[in-house]
């Protein structure tokens, strides 16, 4: 999938190390999760695991979280996905992105998501997507409501509340 700036791909083995920072970094992971980081042995079960998952013979591949790479360096910037989940116990899509701190603020994580909406609602034809967030993340609410996001309220992720968006296919 590409962008006029991005291209989302599948992770591959050699992005361990970018995705290790991600995790390791308390900037980012201030808003994932639990809010803590991973170690490097964490992040890499995770990933093994992870990449297994998404090359199971008949794992849809829009089921993933892609890694988001900046066109005209290569330079990767984040990931970005679509990805089945639960959300108050019902099941969902989910549409979320993640970026490392020198790509905040360049309109990346708005173009990596309009990119996936687009495709969630023309080629799978869904008839809206769900977002998840922490409320004081004001940089992805933002990106949440440039994609079409209504809030929903405090809704339950993972056993934790969080504030839910949900972004709805026009045509639908």
């Amino acid at each position: 999938m590409e962008t006029p700036r991005l291209v989302l791909r599948d992770k591959r083995a050699d992005d361990f190390e970018f995705v290790a920072s991600l995790y390791a970094d308390p900037l980012v992971m201030r808003w994932i999760g639990d809010g803590h980081t991973l170690s490097r042995d964490e992040v890499e079960a995770r990933f093994v695991k992870v990449l297994a998952i998404e090359n199971e013979p008949g794992h849809e591949r829009w089921d993933a979280f892609k890694i988001v790479v900046r066109k005209d360096d290569g330079v990767p910037v984040g990931q970005a996905g679509i990805l089945r989940c639960a959300i108050d116990g019902r099941p969902e899509v989910e549409i979320g992105w993640w970026l490392a701190p020198f790509a905040w603020g360049r309109g990346y994580a708005t173009e990596a998501a309009l990119a996936l909406r687009d495709f969630a609602f023309g080629e799978l034809r869904l008839d809206h997507l769900t977002v998840v967030l922490w409320p004081e993340n004001v940089r992805s609410v933002a990106v949440a409501e440039r994609i079409g996001g209504t809030r929903l309220g405090e809704v339950e992720y993972r056993g934790k509340r969080v504030s839910g968006y949900v972004v709805r296919n026009p045509a639908s």
